[in-house]
């Protein structure tokens, strides 16, 4: 999927911006050591429209990315777990007949159905963690939970269930690539046996956090994992703050903290009665 990405033009394009506005940065950087103010004020106030101009094109190749990743997991669900279903059919239709001729290869022959079955729930499964559906027509919290129903731990998740948590569709997507991220690590990393993803609104900011219980991050991992590098990536373009603690008793805690919202929390409508007139 990396290669399919690094060949995608948009990819490639937002790439070679990066690496031009990388040099343009580096060249204003050397020219603040300038004595004139009025120069020095010009230099400052380019380097501020450089480094808006790298976040927006940090933006872009998020986005890009992204769309590569949605085009890939449709591709695994809409056509090959399609094939995968018409292969299963005829397959089983294929063992009725083999049986009638020689019963002991038609029970090995009746065993691909149920095998290509499994393969159409991991293809179901890939494509989910590519892009999550449920996200786009659900929301946030409910994208949360069906994330900790695929994860093979004790994965729980834990939200203000009284009130709607409302988000923008790309920050609610760098919000839930934070916690698959995280939670990812806990179990492939940490050994996790137990993990918590929590989502609330704290003195009015909103907070994702990931508690586990595994063994803890390493300084392998805080210094050279692209795990940690992504979440912090995703948190930065968000504008949020994440932080990664030990937790006492052992574990590890992934909290990313967004700036003051308006309208991101708003209380539920009362249920009305249909009937009721």
């Amino acid at each position: 999927m990396k290669k399919q990405i690094a060949t995608n033009p948009a990819y490639r394009r937002v790439v070679a911006a990066l690496d031009d506005c990388e040099k343009r940065y580096d060249g204003l950087i050397k020219r603040t050591g300038a004595t004139n103010d009025l120069r020095l004020a010009s230099t400052v106030a380019i380097l501020k429209g450089e480094v808006e101009q790298r976040r927006r094109l940090e933006v872009e190749l998020l986005t890009a990315v992204e769309s590569e990743r949605q085009r890939i997991g449709q591709d695994l669900h809409d056509d090959l777990c399609q094939r995968l279903g018409a292969i299963a059919l005829l397959s089983g239709s294929l063992a009725k007949e083999v049986s009638v001729l020689d019963e002991k290869l038609g029970e090995k022959v009746g065993e691909i159905p149920s095998l290509i079955t499994e393969t159409i729930g991991s293809c179901r499964n890939l494509a989910r963690g590519l892009h999550p559906v449920t996200l786009a027509s659900a929301g946030l919290p409910a994208a949360l939970e069906e994330l900790a129903t695929r994860i093979p731990a004790d994965v729980k998740f834990h939200w203000p269930h009284s009130e709607r948590i409302d988000f923008e569709p790309m920050l609610a997507l760098h919000l839930y690539r934070i916690a698959e991220e995280a939670v990812t690590n806990a179990v492939k990393h940490a050994g996790a046996k137990s993990i918590t993803i929590g989502l609330a609104i704290l003195a009015g900011r909103p907070v994702l956090e990931i508690a586990d219980d595994g063994k803890g991050i390493g300084q392998k991992l805080k210094t050279e994992g692209m795990g940690l590098r992504n979440m912090e990536y995703r948190a930065n373009v968000i504008g949020g703050d994440l932080t990664v603690e030990a937790r006492k008793g052992g574990g590890t805690c992934v909290r990313c903290t967004l700036p003051l919202r308006k309208s991101v929390l708003r209380p539920l409508k009362p249920k009305t009665d249909s009937s009721a007139k």
